[in-house]
């Protein structure tokens, strides 16, 4: 007897320090969620940068945990 397949949405969240990932199904239950942080560089004081780099990877690691 053939069971229907559960259909997933992976949603990611990119925020000022960390990114956010959520494995949902098409009803709205939430199946999995994962973050892992976001490096924030100061080179001079009152001066903060990002290394898209980072937030590439970041949302990389919590895509494979969430799903």
């Amino acid at each position: 007897m053939a069971t229907a397949a559960t259909e997933y949405v992976v949603g990611v969240d990119v925020g000022t320090g960390s990114v956010r990932a959520a494995l949902v199904t098409l009803q709205g239950h939430i199946v999995s969620t994962a973050s892992h942080s976001i490096e924030i560089l100061e080179p001079q004081p009152d001066h903060y940068e990002q290394s898209s780099d980072n937030i590439w990877e970041a949302c990389c690691k919590v895509v494979r945990v969430s799903t």
